[in-house]
């Protein structure tokens, strides 16, 4: 530890803070302009890489570039096949340099699961849920009954739906359960 005199409680606010303040602020970004801009999102990994190496010592660094590493690979596909924009990638990536690997992944499986129920209102909102649960099924079938690939049909919809938003409610979501539980899950005990 380079600052010994520096407690674990103190690190944890700190970084708590900063995840808090970058979440409600990517997530109002992309809700309001559809971007989650590099200017929040590179200061939050260097700083989440600079925190938890000078408070925590070569554990911390290890720590810290493992989340980074983690919220990359989570969403890399995703960004490859042209799904998520690029500031969903590096906002993923932002909070794993601030939290580790156990809460990024956390927080994009709840952030998921939150997008899909959603996606799911708004569909079933606009009178496009059917349409769009039949073109998946289309695909699916083309692609593993058939072994082909075909066209699954126009989109139903082309609503932008802001999946910044849902992994910032994912993040808040781990950080109550770190908060009460000691982890990012919930866990039965």
């Amino acid at each position: 530890m380079l600052l010994p005199n520096v407690d674990n409680f103190a690190r944890n606010m700190l970084v708590d803070v900063i995840l808090v303040l970058m979440a409600f602020t990517g997530a109002f970004t992309d809700a309001r302009s559809g971007k989650i801009y590099n200017w929040l999102t590179f200061p939050v990994m260097i700083i989440g890489l600079a925190i938890n190496t000078t408070l925590g010592g070569f554990a911390g660094f290890k720590l810290s570039l493992a989340g980074l590493v983690v919220g990359l690979a989570i969403q890399y596909v995703p960004f490859w096949l042209n799904l998520i924009r690029g500031g969903d990638v590096k906002f993923l990536a932002a909070a794993g340099a601030l939290k580790g690997p156990i809460f990024v992944t956390s927080g994009f499986l709840y952030g998921a699961a939150m997008f899909g129920l959603y996606a799911t209102i708004v569909l079933a909102f606009k009178g496009k849920l059917r349409q769009s649960l039949q073109n998946v099924g289309e695909y699916l079938k083309s692609w593993i009954v058939l072994k082909t690939e075909t066209d699954p049909g126009a989109p139903a919809s082309l609503t932008y739906m802001p999946w910044g938003v849902t992994l910032a409610l994912g993040f808040l979501l781990c950080l109550l359960f770190e908060l009460r539980f000691g982890v990012p899950f919930f866990m039965l005990q």
